[in-house]
């Protein structure tokens, strides 16, 4: 049977590509890192794959502010490319660094280029990075990456300096995939690292989430809870 290709974009300052792309082997999937020179000189296209993945780090050093610089390349010199991700329902996860990019790019509202989510600093005004994070996921019909788990708490480690998702404009809600502590969601420091109970978002097969499930995929890194999430990805386009 063949393996579903996940496309994991690599640019100057991501640090999570070898993690995530093993943490998708696992899952099942053929991972394939696409450096961010190769789609740019049209050697490799982000859209040929069943999955596209956005993984964590500090893309563009986190310049102007985390996600900006990225997502600007994504809306204007792969927009093309992301159109057809978009319009074929290709499943896209976003995590962390990778969240910042797809909320920046108005992936997470639904308008390439528009966005309406800020992922503001964190209350703490610095870094947080927690081993341990409970993360509550939600589950939206069209996400295919949270099937099966609502109300699931997953044990996942989080290390972000802007992970506080704030609207902008034109959106009065938003489909919450996961939260912090509970179903409900709480904000309080330190059960959320960030001041808000929001841990995740989807948007049909869209899915960014702030905690980190590829650091959680194997019993010698404190357990898989991380890998069904993976899972479900690889799973819908088998």
């Amino acid at each position: 049977m063949r393996r579903p290709r996940v496309n994991i974009l690599w640019a100057p300052g991501t640090n999570c590509h070898e993690e995530t792309a093993h943490a998708f082997k696992l899952a099942g999937g053929e991972s394939h890192i696409v450096l961010l020179n190769r789609a740019i000189a049209g050697k490799e296209k982000l859209s040929d794959c069943d999955i596209f993945c956005l993984p964590g780090g500090f893309g563009w050093g986190d310049h102007i502010r985390s996600g900006q610089i990225k997502a600007i390349g994504l809306v204007y010199r792969f927009r093309d490319q992301m159109l057809e991700i978009i319009e074929k329902k290709i499943p896209v996860i976003g995590i962390c660094n990778g969240m910042q990019d797809l909320a920046s790019a108005g992936f997470l509202n639904g308008s390439l280029g528009h966005s309406s989510i800020l992922m503001d600093m964190n209350e703490s005004t610095r870094f947080e990075h927690w081993q341990n994070l409970t993360v509550v996921i939600h589950h939206h019909p069209g996400c295919p990456w949270t099937e099966n788990l609502d109300g699931e708490e997953l044990l996942l480690p989080g290390a972000h300096g802007e992970g506080r998702p704030v609207i902008l404009r034109d959106m009065t809600s938003w489909n919450i995939a996961a939260t912090y502590g509970s179903y409900k969601g709480e904000d309080k420091y330190p059960i959320s690292p960030n001041g808000s109970y929001i841990a995740g978002i989807s948007n049909g097969p869209i899915f960014a989430m702030m905690p980190h499930p590829e650091r959680r995929v194997a019993k010698r890194q404190g357990g898989t809870d991380g890998l069904l999430i993976f899972k479900n990805g690889i799973n819908a386009v088998k």
